[in-house]
């Protein structure tokens, strides 16, 4: 009896380690499982293991129902990563967000398991260098880097632009366009577009070539016979004059798409003219208004309204502006200096002068005279051509070819060279309207270029 009950005493001491023993380790819960009728122990799974380091900063190019493809511009991969029930996906500020708030494009940091496989958490990067909204980007594909704000940032070959949620060519960006771009350490990782470009396309308005247009109340253009004018997206009040008749409307640019815009819907009206006096100095300065170069030995006939003022000279800053004409007799005054211009009213003292640099103008006009008014303009310059030489469009054959807004021929077709930042429109009926930004120079050499086939719609 004694011996039976050192026996039990032994059992219950032991248990008691064990117990003990699970308490200080953490021992997993066991349950028996029934493999073949016989009792076995197993094990129940537990939590995929979590790394607390970031394996790698990547970018997101693809999604579909969980899965991702990623991509890693340090090491110029891809992989697949499948989002699980337990990934941790957090917004910058470590705020948890849902799989539907990822868009592609999206820079994360990317955390994986220690087993290699299980994605742990999506974290949108906090160490990326970010620029929103930025436009005027250069883009080299030969050289395969993108500046922002004057910084290089270079970029491999599984690199992209992204447009609504979708992957863009490069070759679709135009100087129109605005993006946020995100790169780190002189590498570019994304490009994501904040606002593309659409097309205003005139139609029935016979009765206006010869006249000007104005979109926005600051960019003019000649109307001329055939036009298609690619515009960022967005809501612009056009109007048109010609002669002794105008019209205006307010049209909605939308990306990617033409707006036909219905000339013969516009109301004509009379308007009056008046006799601008053009004072410049120094003398022997080029005038050009509304882009067409003026004699102002005399006084000028303009239209009341608003007009394009450019003056140029050799060894002076050009200025540029516009003037408001609203009475019979106005009288501009331009003064150009090798740094700046100065611009006044016929009747303004000297220190109420409007003065500008690199081609900007203020709109003061003083006290004095209100026949005529001067406003900052950006979109107005007088165009240069190189007459002697040419560009050749060759490809996509059949294409209807317009050169900053205006018809130049069906490719393959010729124009004389225009010189600086330009955007060329390719148009063909049941395929997709293509623009592309380039810039010419003034070398004494013509230009050949061949575009990829439009797409069909």
């Amino acid at each position: 009896m004694n011996g039976r009950l050192f026996f039990l005493e032994k059992i219950a001491y032991v248990a008691l380690l064990v117990g003990i023993v699970c308490l200080g380790s953490g021992c997993e819960t066991q349950k028996l499982k029934s493999i073949g009728g016989e009792q076995t122990v197993a094990s129940e799974p537990s939590e995929s293991p979590f790394v607390r380091t970031k394996t790698y900063t990547g970018v997101i190019k693809h999604m579909k129902d969980g899965q991702l493809v990623i991509y890693n511009p340090s090491e110029e991969s891809e992989e697949i990563r499948t989002i699980e029930g337990y990934t941790s996906i957090v917004s910058q500020n470590g705020v948890e967000m849902s799989p539907d708030s990822l868009q592609l494009g999206d820079v994360v940091d990317v955390f994986v398991g220690s087993d290699g496989r299980s994605l742990e958490k999506l974290a949108k990067s906090r160490d990326i260098i970010s620029d929103f909204d930025c436009s005027g980007l250069v883009i080299d594909d030969d050289e395969k880097f993108i500046e922002v704000n004057g910084v290089r940032y270079k970029y491999g070959s599984g690199f992209n632009a992204f447009a609504d949620n979708q992957i863009i060519e490069l070759s679709d960006i135009t100087k129109l366009d605005e993006f946020s771009f995100y790169g780190v350490k002189g590498k570019a990782y994304s490009l994501v577009m904040t606002k593309g470009h659409g097309y205003l396309k005139p139609d029935k308005y016979e009765k206006f070539v010869g006249g000007t247009m104005t979109i926005g109340g600051i960019s003019i253009l000649p109307v001329t016979d055939k036009m298609l004018i690619p515009l960022p997206e967005g809501t612009y009040d056009v109007s048109m004059k010609n002669g002794d008749i105008e019209g205006e409307r307010q049209i909605n640019i939308q990306r990617g798409k033409e707006y036909v815009l219905d000339m013969s819907v516009f109301k004509s009206k009379e308007v009056g003219s008046g006799a601008v006096v053009f004072k410049i100095d120094p003398v022997g300065a080029d005038l050009y208004i509304n882009q067409q170069l003026t004699d102002y030995s005399k006084p000028v006939s303009l239209k009341y309204g608003k007009h394009s003022v450019r003056v140029v000279l050799d060894g002076y800053s050009t200025y540029s502006g516009i003037i408001d004409v609203q009475t019979a007799n106005p009288t501009v005054n331009i003064s150009l200096a090798n740094k700046d211009a100065s611009v006044q009213e016929a009747d303004e003292k000297a220190d109420k002068t409007s003065k500008t640099e690199k081609s900007e103008s203020s709109n003061d006009t003083g006290s004095g005279s209100k026949s005529s008014s001067v406003e900052k303009s950006e979109n107005v310059t007088a165009d240069q051509y190189d007459n002697d030489h040419s560009i050749k469009v060759e490809t996509p054959k059949g294409a209807t070819v317009y050169l900053d807004g205006t018809y130049m021929g069906t490719a393959p077709c010729s124009f004389p060279k225009k010189i600086g930042d330009i955007t060329l429109t390719l148009e063909k009926s049941g395929y997709t309207t293509k623009s592309y930004s380039v810039t010419t120079i003034d070398d004494d050499k013509d230009v050949q270029w061949s575009f990829p086939d439009l797409t069909k719609e």
